[in-house]
Order: C-alpha cells, then structure tokens, then sequence
C-alpha cells in the first residue's frame, strides 16, 4: 500500500528523533550535533531543516517525543508484569525497570542542560508538567487496593526519588548487587507502611486514582520533577 505524503512525513519525523535520542545516549547534550544526527538518521542536513530549523528546535521537539517513548516503556512493562506479582510488587517493578533503561539516560542528559538553559527549562518542565497526573494514575492503577491508603501518594514520590538516586549512582558503580538489596528492603518498608491503619486527625495525603495512562517516569510530581 502506497504511503501518503503525512505518513512520510511523519516516518522522517521519528527516524531523526529516534537519531536525536541516540546521539545525546551515546555524546551527551553537549557534544550532540545536527551533522550527526542527520548521519544516524539516513537524511540529508536540508531534510532535517526543513523540519528543525535549529538544534533548539530539534531538542524541544524531541522532549515531547521523549516523553511519550517513555510513556510508551511504562504501559509496556504495566501488561508484561500481568498477574504473576501483587499489585504492589507490579508497582515497584515498573518503576525499577523505567530508571534501568537507557531512555532515563537521554532524559537525565536534558535534565542536567536545562540547569542552564531556560528556554530548554520550560519546554521540558512543560512536558513534564502535561504527564504528571498520568504517571501518578497509572502507579496507582498498578498498586491497586494500596493506592487508597492515605499515605500512598507520599510514599510513591518518596520511591520515585530512591530509584531515582539509585540509577544515578549506577553510573559510576554499575554492580547492581547492593542496590537490589536497598530495594528489597524499601519494598518491606513500604508494605509495612501502607497495611498500617492512619491514626485519624493527622493531615493526611490524597489517595491517587486512575487507570493506565502514558506518562513518563520523570513527571511525578504535580509540578513537574526531574528524572
């Protein structure tokens, strides 16, 4: 079947936004450029222009692209988990998995450019922002009855930042050994918390509920949040 003309369009689209996220995986931000990018991605320079007229125009645009990628990375580790675990293990292992994948890495280098780059700071926190009740619904979906615990929603944020941290220092010492340990051990944690009844007359966090929505594992917090 012959393709339209949006189709190709939009197949060129991907194939230089997939080509962006290889190159800030594998350069770093700072040492990315459009001559590469156009390398990677099979197009001649003036291909790409047409579409990103500027380096900033292509990494706004691949920000969104981004997201969604990770969205998509969310829903599918969401159905691999099926009925095999509790819902609240599905939840932790989701979660693990998205800061495993070289896609946190992509996201992380963006991250660590906006420090700098206000223009960059709002497109991303902006897409961050868009995706932040999704993730939040999709978690909850995951953890099931536990999602209507008071304290659900702190200890989410609380995980979120752990795993986090925990990919971070994956960086520089990449034996996962010790970390799974820590995780084992915030997994019981959180367990223990959250079968506890809430003394009444405390503040209380709202529960989060939802079905499973595309979101990325970097847009948790209701404002908007880092990798």
């Amino acid at each position: 079947m012959r393709r339209t003309q949006e189709q190709r369009r939009n197949e060129t689209r991907a194939a230089i936004l997939d080509a962006t996220i290889a190159c800030l995986l594998e350069q770093g931000y700072s040492r990315m450029s459009t001559n590469e990018v156009c390398e990677r991605a099979g197009y001649s320079r003036g291909a790409l222009l047409h579409y990103f007229p500027t380096k900033h125009a292509l990494v706004i645009d691949a920000i969104e692209y981004l997201v969604l990628r990770m969205g998509e990375q969310n829903l599918s580790h969401a159905k691999a988990m099926g009925s095999s675990s509790s819902p609240l293990e599905s939840m932790f292992d989701v979660i693990w998995a998205n800061f495993e994948q070289p896609l946190f890495h992509a996201a992380l280098e963006l991250w660590i450019a906006a420090r700098t780059d206000p223009e960059l700071y709002e497109s991303l926190a902006r897409a961050e922002r868009s995706r932040g009740s999704g993730i939040r619904e999709l978690y909850a979906s995951l953890a099931g009855a536990d999602s209507r615990h008071p304290g659900f929603v702190d200890v989410l944020q609380l995980t979120l930042h752990l795993m986090r941290g925990m990919a971070l220092q994956r960086i520089l010492r990449p034996d996962d050994a010790h970390r799974r340990k820590l995780y084992a051990v915030w997994r019981q944690i959180v367990a223990h918390h959250l079968s506890q009844p809430v003394a009444s007359g405390g503040a209380q966090s709202q529960p989060t509920t939802g079905g499973h929505s595309q979101a990325s594992p970097i847009s948790e917090d209701p404002e908007g949040s880092a990798p």
